[in-house]
C-alpha cells in the first residue's frame, strides 16, 4: 500500500498536470506532447510534495516547481536550490510569498500557489535534478529529485 505521502504526492502530481494539460502517469510523473517527468526520490517535508516537471514553453525547457504560499510562509521558504546528476548547484532561484499577488493570473498556479520556473536548455533535453526548498536560516526543509525527457518538437 502506498504511503500517505506518495497518494497525496500523485494526486497533486496529477492535478497540476491537469492544471497544465497534462495527464498524470503510471510513474508518479506527468506526461505531456513535450516532456515526460517522474519523481525519484521526496524528502519528508511536504513543502515539495506537488513535486518539480519539465515543460517546454517554445522550444525552451524549463524546470517548472508550484509551492503553496501557505507553506512558504510557514517554513520561512527563501530560495529554491537546484542540484544537477553530479551534486552541482546550478540555480538559485529566490521565494516570497508576497509573489502570491504577481502570480493569481499565471497560468497553471492553483489558488493559494506559486509557480517558479527556470530555464534550463532547448529540446531535446533530459535531466535529473534536486531542488531543495530552503529557508531564511539556510537549512534545507524539503526536497525531491526528478527525471525528465523533453523530447525534439512533436505533434499532437
Amino acid at each position: 500500500m502506498p504511503s500517505r505521502r506518495r497518494l497525496l504526492a500523485a494526486i497533486s502530481s496529477v492535478a497540476v498536470a491537469g492544471m497544465a494539460g497534462c495527464s498524470g502517469s503510471a510513474s508518479g510523473g506527468s506526461d505531456t506532447v513535450d516532456c515526460h517527468t517522474s519523481a525519484l526520490v521526496h524528502g519528508r517535508g511536504n513543502v515539495l510534495d506537488n513535486g518539480a516537471r519539465g515543460t517546454v514553453e517554445e522550444g525552451d525547457v524549463r524546470l517548472a516547481v508550484p509551492l503553496s504560499v501557505d507553506n512558504v510562509r510557514e517554513y520561512s521558504i527563501s530560495v529554491l536550490k537546484v542540484y544537477d546528476a553530479a551534486g552541482n548547484l546550478v540555480h538559485a532561484i529566490p521565494e516570497s510569498a508576497d509573489d502570491a499577488e504577481l502570480m493569481a493570473n499565471k497560468a497553471g498556479v492553483n489558488e493559494g500557489q506559486l509557480l517558479y520556473e527556470q530555464s534550463i536548455g532547448r529540446r531535446p533535453f533530459h535531466g535529473r535534478y534536486r531542488v531543495d526548498a530552503v529557508n531564511t536560516s539556510e537549512e534545507s526543509v524539503d526536497f525531491v529529485t526528478i527525471e525528465f525527457n523533453c523530447f525534439s518538437d512533436v505533434s499532437d
